[in-house]
């Protein structure tokens, strides 16, 4: 299973287009980038330069368990950057994972196909790939049986999906990046035990 995880990440670096934004006064980034000159960051040092949870993140890329080169890493950072990087627009400027973010603020376990019933295949797997990206960052996580199986349901394409559990992190970041009026928990329900917030890496 971490042998087909790793895969689709690699591969992600050769099939998903991104570039940057034309209009750079008008963003704003998570605070895992805000400071972080991509440029300047190399294999050797990487843990230096990162964030502990992009550490974490990259860390099973790098030599020797790993194939990642210096170009590798930074294609990679740019990628899960374009992720972050959200416009001052507050309805059509929020950085894909804030979006997925705020969706799932809710608390509730769902799929994409759920969540986003009109976009279309190109689309969800832009989705997937940066729910993994939550999943990587400790604020998703796909829901599993006792024994460890993927829980999966019928989609609205008629295929079997996973299901994704948000955890307290996803509600932690969202109040540092500014957005917590626009969560979606009750708030009789966020003194709940199941949605305590936890740090922030």
């Amino acid at each position: 299973m971490e042998e087909q995880q790793l895969e689709d990440w690699v591969d992600i670096l050769d099939t998903t287009n991104y570039a940057p934004h034309k209009d750079p006064d008008n963003l704003y980034q998570s605070y895992r980038f805000v400071d972080l000159d991509i440029n300047l960051v190399t294999t050797k040092n990487y843990r230096k330069k990162l964030c502990k949870s992009l550490i974490e993140q990259v860390e099973i890329f790098i030599p020797p368990s790993g194939s990642f080169n210096n170009q590798d890493l930074r294609r990679y950072l740019e990628l899960v950057s374009s992720y972050e990087t959200s416009t001052k627009d507050l309805i059509l400027g929020l950085s894909l994972a804030d979006q997925i973010r705020l969706t799932f603020s809710d608390m509730k376990t769902s799929t994409i196909c759920d969540r986003y019933p009109e976009i279309n295949l190109a689309e969800k797997r832009r989705y997937r790939c940066v729910a993994e990206y939550l999943i990587r960052q400790g604020e998703l996580t796909k829901l599993r049986d006792k024994n460890g199986k993927l829980i999966k349901k019928i989609g609205n394409m008629q295929k079997a999906v996973v299901l994704y559990r948000p955890l307290p992190k996803l509600l932690e970041t969202l109040k540092k990046s500014g957005l917590h009026d626009l969560i979606k928990i009750d708030k009789d329900k966020k003194t709940d035990k199941n949605v305590v917030a936890g740090e922030s890496k």
